[in-house]
């Protein structure tokens, strides 16, 4: 982890100097008395929490969020409602309380816990769970809203323990959504930005598999081919014992045909209908360098020993040209 990742990795306090950290304090102090009546008012709300009075306790830490809001009681407060938010399905309205502390309480004690409440209010959402209006009417499901929460996560913490999650999980729901492009964004910057993480081998296979998934045909542009063939690479070179090899290598090499016989076709296009047999045999080597054992492989040195023979395309080709070039 570079000075850099490490400094990022503390909670937010931790990311103010020690004079900056004490002129914050020194700004945002509650007197001794606000402090002492806000932690005899959360006393009495973790009580009634405990008996299960949830709607009264939350009546209270609310009371303290409102009336102490720069004491340390009102982060708690603002966490434990959170969390009794998330027991009643308000999951937005949870995530949105703890974003509070986040931003306004930066020395609360319990960072790790309120984004681990985060991760699972956003994971419960990406699971298609609904939130509940006054914890009682369900809305409508709200998948994408997933991918907003695990982003703040990200920002958050970037590099907690959750970070690589966060963004396998909106690499996830982007594709179940099909928004291909953010998918790819997500999973691009696991790899860039996590390559440790024990998700990088599943997010190099994932890349492979939507950007072969992009793949229509040999007429077509083969650049989502030549992306999945490098990620396939990129697999096999730096995840050898993966019990995945198999089945990566297969597709590698099912890409690798693919690609070869869009060159084989473009060199048969300049053979057949260009005349042009230097851009030909230059089509035909690639398709040969790309997969020398495939089928492709084979018809494309059958051309370039025709080429190299002198002999023409048949004349019903040589009449196709003509006529498709007449003008």
């Amino acid at each position: 982890m570079t000075s850099l990742q490490a400094a990022l990795s503390l909670k937010p306090s931790d990311w103010f100097k020690n004079n900056e950290l004490e002129e914050l304090k020194a700004f945002n102090a509650a007197t001794e008395a606000e402090e002492d009546e806000a932690v005899a008012l959360i006393n009495k709300g973790k009580t009634k929490l405990e008996n299960g009075s949830l709607r009264s306790a939350e009546r209270i830490f609310k009371k303290i969020i409102k009336k102490y809001p720069t004491t340390i009681a009102a982060g708690e407060s603002l966490y434990l409602r959170g969390k009794i938010k998330m027991t009643n399905g308000q999951w937005i309205k949870a995530f949105d309380l703890l974003q509070i502390i986040i931003e306004e309480h930066p020395e609360y004690p319990n960072f790790d816990q309120v984004i681990s409440a985060q991760f699972d209010c956003a994971t419960a959402i990406m699971e298609g769970a609904r939130s509940r209006l006054f914890g009682v009417i369900p809305t409508f499901k709200q998948e994408a809203q997933s991918i907003l929460q695990f982003e703040r996560i990200l920002r958050n913490a970037p590099y907690g323990d959750y970070a690589p999650l966060t963004l396998m999980n909106i690499a996830l729901v982007a594709q179940k959504q099909n928004r291909t492009e953010l998918s790819i964004d997500a999973l691009d910057r696991l790899i860039n930005f996590y390559p440790q993480s024990t998700l990088a081998p599943d997010a190099y296979f994932n890349l492979a598999e939507t950007f072969a998934d992009l793949v229509q045909s040999y007429e077509h542009d083969q650049g989502a081919t030549r992306k999945s063939i490098s990620y396939y690479e990129d697999f096999i070179a730096l995840f050898p014992q993966s019990d995945k090899i198999g089945l990566v290598e297969a597709r590698l090499t099912e890409m690798e045909n693919s690609l070869a016989l869009s060159r084989l076709h473009l060199g048969d296009f300049y053979y057949r209908y260009r005349n042009n047999n230097t851009a030909a045999l230059v089509f035909y080597n690639e398709a040969i360098t790309i997969a020398p054992k495939s089928d492709a492989a084979a018809e494309a040195a059958l051309r370039i020993a025709r080429i190299e023979e002198g002999i023409r395309p048949a004349k019903g080709a040589r009449l196709l040209r003509k006529l498709l070039f007449a003008n």
